[in-house]
C-alpha cells in the first residue's frame, strides 16, 4: 500500500512524499512511488504510530489492579484488551502499561495478563512494560501507595516481573535509597532504562545516577522538590545533566507552559518527549466523587485532583487531545508537537522498530487534521481505525 497526499512528518519537517509499505514494515518513501493500492491523505498530517511510554490507565479502566476504587477488585485481562483496542482512537499504536507500586503477587498476576494479552494483538501494542515503582521515595510518593514502596535489589525486581526482563522499557529511582548504585548498574546493563522520580535528590545524587546509568526521569517537573535558589536541589540538577532526557505533560495544568518552555529552553526540545500519563480515573464526568483512599476528589475541566490539597491524580487527557492541549494551553507550535510526540518517545528511549516514518521501521501509522482529530489509525499495516466524515 502507498499513502499519497500526506505532509508526512520526518526527521523535523512536513514533507510532501509518499510512504510505501506492507503487514510488516516501511518499504519505500519518495515522490511518485508505484503500488496496486493507494490511500489518498487528502493533504492530512501524517505521523508514525504514536509511542505512549507513561500510561496507567483510562476512560475508566486500567492496566493493573491496583487503583484505590472499585477495580482493585473487579480488575481482568478484559481491562488490559479494552485499554489496547481503544487506544487507537487516539493515535496511539504502542503502549507501555505504567505500574505504580505493587505487592510482588499483583505485580506478577498484571504482568503475566499483559504478556497474554499482547499475543493476541488487540490494538495498540503493549510492548514495553514501565514500572513506575516501587524503588521511590515513601516520603515522596504522593498519589502511590507508600506502604508498597521498596528498596531497590536484583532479587525483588526479578520477582517483581516475574524473572524476565527482556520486555521491561523504563524502572523508576529514587536515588537516595540504599542500594541504588549496585541496582541502577545492574540493570541498566540488562538494556532497561532507569528513570529518576518521586525523590528528595540533591544535584549531586542526579550526577551520581546518570553515572550509574540512568538516562530518564518520570513526569518531569512533577516527582521533584519544589526548586528553591538555595537549595542544590533535583530539578536543578536535572536541567543541568545533559544525560538525562525528560517526560514532559503539555497539558496545560499539570506543569505550567512557562516552565515547559524553560525547560526546552535550556535543554533544547530533543531532550524532552511527550506522554499522558493517563490513568482509570479518566473519563469521570464532572463532579465530587467520594474515594476509600483519597477521601473526596474533583473532576472537572482541570484535572482530577483530591480535594483536600489539589494534588493531581494521574493524566487526564487522551494523546490526541494533549496534543491539542500543547497548541492551545502551552503555545508550542506545529512542529514542536509533531517533534514532541511522535519521534522524541522512541528516540530519547534508544526504540529503533517504531516510532518514526523510516525505512524498516513498524508500519504503524496516524493521519490527523490540523485541529489533532484523529483520521486513519493504521497498526501492522492495517487500518484499524477510521473516523466517520460526520465526526470531524
Amino acid at each position: 500500500m502507498i499513502i499519497r497526499n500526506a505532509n508526512v512528518w520526518i526527521d523535523g519537517a512536513f514533507q510532501c512524499v509518499d510512504v510505501r509499505f506492507n503487514e510488516q514494515e516501511i518499504l519505500e518513501i519518495g515522490p511518485g512511488l508505484q503500488d496496486d493500492e493507494i490511500l489518498d491523505a487528502a493533504g492530512y498530517d501524517l505521523y508514525p504510530g504514536f509511542v505512549d511510554t507513561h500510561m496507567h490507565g483510562g476512560f475508566r479502566h486500567n492496566f493493573f489492579p491496583h487503583a484505590y476504587d472499585e477495580t482493585v477488585s473487579h480488575w481482568s485481562e478484559d481491562d488490559v484488551r479494552f485499554l489496547l483496542a481503544k487506544l487507537p482512537e487516539t493515535g496511539v499504536t504502542s503502549v507501555m502499561p505504567t505500574i505504580n507500586s505493587l505487592s510482588i503477587p499483583d505485580s506478577q498476576k498484571t504482568v503475566r495478563a499483559i504478556r497474554k494479552v499482547r499475543q493476541e494483538k488487540v490494538g495498540a501494542d503493549p510492548f514495553l512494560f514501565h514500572f513506575e515503582g516501587p524503588y521511590i521515595n515513601p516520603k515522596r510518593s504522593a498519589s502511590i501507595d507508600p506502604t508498597l514502596c521498596a528498596l531497590p535489589t536484583p532479587a525483588h525486581t526479578l520477582a517483581m516481573v516475574d524473572n524476565d526482563l527482556s520486555d521491561i522499557g523504563i524502572v523508576c529511582l529514587a536515588p537516595e535509597l540504599p542500594g541504588a548504585k549496585e541496582w541502577c548498574e545492574w540493570i541498566t546493563a540488562q538494556g532497561v532504562h532507569v528513570e529518576l522520580g518521586y525523590t528528595l535528590c540533591t544535584a549531586s545524587q542526579v550526577r551520581q545516577c546518570a553515572d550509574w546509568g540512568a538516562d530518564t526521569t518520570t513526569h518531569f517537573f512533577n516527582g521533584f522538590e519544589a526548586m528553591h535558589q538555595r537549595k542544590e536541589g533535583g530539578i536543578v540538577g536535572c536541567l543541568l545533566e545533559n544525560r538525562l532526557s525528560h517526560q514532559i505533560t503539555c497539558d496545560g495544568m499539570v506543569v505550567s507552559p512557562s516552565w515547559i518552555h524553560l525547560g526546552i529552553r535550556l535543554k533544547g526540545l530533543d531532550r524532552f518527549y511527550g506522554m499522558t500519563d493517563l490513568v482509570h480515573f479518566h473519563g469521570l464526568a464532572d463532579g465530587e466523587y467520594e474515594n476509600e483512599h483519597f477521601g473526596p476528589i474533583v473532576a472537572n475541566e482541570t484535572g482530577i485532583k483530591t480535594k483536600a490539597d489539589g494534588l493531581f491524580l494521574g493524566g487526564s487527557t487522551p494523546w490526541n487531545e494533549i496534543m491539542k492541549k500543547a497548541r492551545d494551553l502551552v503555545g508550542l507550535s506545529r512542529e514542536e508537537i509533531a517533534q514532541l510526540y511522535a519521534e522524541n518517545p522512541c528516540r530519547c528511549l534508544g526504540i529503533h522498530d517504531r516510532g518514526k516514518i523510516e525505512i524498516g521501521r513498524k508500519s504503524d501509522f496516524c493521519l490527523m487534521d490540523a485541529d489533532y482529530h484523529v483520521i486513519q489509525t493504521i497498526i501492522d499495516g492495517k487500518i484499524v481505525f477510521e473516523r466517520a466524515e460526520t465526526e470531524v
